[in-house]
């Protein structure tokens, strides 16, 4: 018994029984400027050797939505099946993506300091219980590891990874996302897809209860120094244009920012910064570059990338 009570109690599927109150959540965003975050890694990876693949069916969306956050609108129910919701020691709010049966990527910022992950996998609205969304599967992760140059200050690296308890079965609600490898091209002027739970406007109070998305473009690093400065933007970021208040915001964090070939859609960001002015006021956004740290996720979960 005492087996079978430590075996549930360490990360099989969360029940609920009542809606969750999200606003009890705070969004888990960084804003510049910023202060220095004290980090605590809860576990230090063996490295291993590329053998988990995926590709051939990551990056499948199963439903398309014609309208293509901030200035988004809300995506077709598990159409982005990657897509992971993290409740973070049941007081912050971030995004994430599923990228292998064992796996989820998030960012650094996220995970600094934190105790625990109650994910959810295959949700379309968190606010509704696990039963309301048969599609889901919900677990609690105490395992994660973040970049191990994660610079607080600057947000340099602002990537991490956490390990789900057990190994998560693929269905059409719940699939990896493909990610870019070393190769993968800049992406200035190229159409970029954000998706998450993030605020929709800088005038609301909390998430989004339901998965929201946009179409967003590629700039240059240059650009985005003249927002920000040299210091902060590195070749390991990408950003991208908010104009029209097309952007990801608060919540948003550790989600996907995806480049889509012939229908797949390509990892190539994770949604790390924006300005403190706000989401709406055509302020560059800020990601980390997944192709500057593919070798490292590679060398943490064994996918082939």
């Amino acid at each position: 018994m005492k087996f079978l009570a430590a075996a549930l109690l360490f990360a099989v599927v969360v029940a609920q029984v009542a809606a969750r109150d999200l606003s009890k959540y705070q969004p888990r965003s960084v804003l510049f400027p910023r202060p220095p975050v004290t980090q605590k890694n809860q576990y230090v990876p063996v490295k291993r050797a590329a053998t988990v693949d995926t590709r051939g069916f990551c990056g499948t969306a199963k439903t398309s939505n014609q309208d293509r956050i901030v200035g988004g609108t809300e995506a077709v129910p598990n159409s982005r099946p990657w897509q992971v919701a993290l409740f973070i020691d049941d007081q912050y709010f971030c995004g994430g993506s599923l990228i292998s049966p064992d796996w989820v990527l998030t960012a650094a910022h996220c995970a600094d300091n934190a105790t625990f992950f109650n994910i959810m996998l295959g949700a379309h609205n968190v606010r509704l219980t696990a039963a309301e969304e048969p599609n889901r599967v919900e677990y609690r992760s105490e395992v994660y590891t973040i970049h191990p140059n994660w610079g607080s200050t600057l947000l340099r690296n602002d990537l991490a990874l956490i390990k789900l308890p057990e190994s998560v079965t693929f269905t059409d609600a719940i699939s990896p996302i493909c990610l870019a490898p070393a190769t993968e091209p800049l992406h200035a002027g190229d159409p970029l897809h954000v998706s998450g739970w993030g605020k929709p406007s800088d005038a609301a109070t909390g998430i989004s209860p339901v998965l929201r998305e946009v179409d967003v473009v590629g700039i240059t690093n240059q650009e985005c120094v003249a927002a920000y400065s040299i210091l902060t933007i590195r070749d390991s970021n990408l950003c991208v244009s908010t104009l029209g208040g097309k952007s990801s915001c608060n919540g948003d964090s550790g989600g996907p920012l995806s480049f889509i070939n012939n229908g797949v859609y390509n990892q190539v960001g994770v949604v790390s910064f924006g300005s403190n002015q706000g989401c709406e006021l055509e302020i560059p956004a800020g990601f980390a570059r997944l192709s500057s740290f593919s070798d490292w996720i590679s060398s943490v979960t064994g996918l082939v990338i």
